[in-house]
Parts: structure tokens; sequence; C-alpha cells
């Protein structure tokens, strides 16, 4: 997808407004900056609203605190991220759209912030004959991540196991009341971090066979208005599902 440049700056006010709901703030000053083609939340934002915090991958950015459980006691924090380039094709006024997503964090004013979920959404490569070529072969784009931070690995699975071998009872019948549930096993999911999980598929209309790609669970914006919809959906459903959830 390609766009004027002159459009990035309605578009990034546009996710701008609902970060503003999101967040349940009235800051005057833009949350979002647009910059050479990249979008991002804005380094002018003040420290009540935000924080810098470390990627899964090493980098860093600026993360707005979202209000849960409240205002005054953020747990979680949300930073985002959209790319765009000249390209040749493209002309010198447009740009083309690259990658964009968000990035979930957990961590109290006090501690660090972990990024623990990621929505990412990259567009393909010219392959031969002009076939997109997606990142991760037959990999979901738009997709979900569960990061390593919120998964149990190895170590943490081996110590519960001998956490469990020194806290077994020598009874000669068992029951849920005989082992407690500290003495089970954690079970070691941090493969998981290496699985895409589609956040858009058209499985119920085009039948996939496993191994075709691109597939129905894969594709990219075709227009600005449908990726602010999608940032504007994806940033209410994050923020609606942590409220629900029961941290």
């Amino acid at each position: 997808m390609d766009v004027k440049y002159a459009e990035l700056q309605k578009h990034a006010a546009k996710i701008n407004a609902v970060l503003l709901q999101t967040c349940d703030t009235s800051h005057p000053a833009p949350l979002v900056q647009e910059n050479d083609g990249h979008i991002a939340i804005s380094t002018s934002c003040p420290p009540t609203l935000s924080r810098r915090v470390t990627t899964d991958l090493g980098g860093t950015e600026i993360a707005l605190r979202l209000p849960i459980p409240d205002v005054h006691n953020p747990r979680f924090w949300i930073g985002i991220h959209e790319q765009w380039e000249w390209r040749a094709k493209t002309g010198k006024h447009k740009v083309y759209f690259l990658a964009c997503g968000l990035r979930v964090y957990a961590g109290d004013r006090g501690e660090a912030a972990v990024q623990f979920l990621r929505l990412e959404w990259v567009a393909p490569a010219s392959g031969e004959d002009g076939i997109p070529v997606y990142q991760g072969a037959h990999a979901g784009h738009p997709h979900w991540h569960v990061d390593k931070s919120a998964l149990v690995g190895q170590e943490a699975y081996l110590q519960s196991l001998a956490i469990r071998t020194a806290s077994e009872p020598q009874v000669e019948e068992f029951s849920e009341a005989a082992v407690s549930a500290e003495a089970q096993p954690l079970l070691d999911f941090s493969w998981l971090r290496n699985v895409h999980l589609p956040a858009r598929a058209q499985w119920m209309q085009l039948e996939w066979d496993g191994t075709k790609v691109p597939g129905p669970h894969q594709c990219e914006p075709v227009s600005l208005e449908e990726l602010a919809n999608w940032w504007a959906g994806a940033l209410r459903y994050v923020s609606t599902e942590l409220r629900r959830a029961d941290y």
C-alpha cells in the first residue's frame, strides 16, 4: 500500500484520538508523533502519562500508561509503531507501508515494565512473478505474539519439578487435598513465543490446505481508513480485555 506522505499527519491524528480515549486523558499536546514516515508515542509526553521501556528485542520506546486498574495506579503500558518508506516506484510525494504494531508491558511505576504481548502487521515483499512473500512463510499477518516474559521457561520448569519431588507426600491414596497446587510441576511453554496467532483470517470464506502461501490469514492493509480502523479496534480491544482480566 502506498499513500501520499501528507496524509500521514491526519492518520496519526486518528490514532491519537483513540489513544486519548483508551488512556483516559485529555492531554492537550499530541500523544503520537509522525517523523519522516515513522509514527510512535511522542517523546514529549509527560512522565505522568508515559515511561521509557525496553522491548523484547532489546530496543527502547516510549509507552503510555493504561488506566488499569486506575489512572493513579497504572499496571499496564502500551507502545505503538508504524513505519513507511519512500520507494522509487511510489514517487517523491508518496510513501510505502512497511509495518505497524503494538507492544503491551506490565509493571508498576516502581518496577521495570516487561513486555509480554505484541500485535504485528508486516507488509509482504514481492517474490517471483509478483507473488507476495510474508515473513515467517505461512505465519499470519497481522498476528499476535505471546512474549517470553509471560511464559514459563525450562529453568522454572525444572525448579518446579525439584519442589514437587521434595514436597511430595508419602501417602498410599492420593487426592486433590493430598497434593497441593504448589507442588505440581509447571509446564514449559517457552516455545510459544515462536508461534504466530493470526489476528485476521478468512478461513470461513477461503479453504486453506495448510501449506499454500499466501494464505487467507495473510494480507496487508489496502487503505489508510482500513489501517486506522484496525488501530482503533486493536487498542480498544486490548484495553477492554486487560480490564476484564483477573490478574
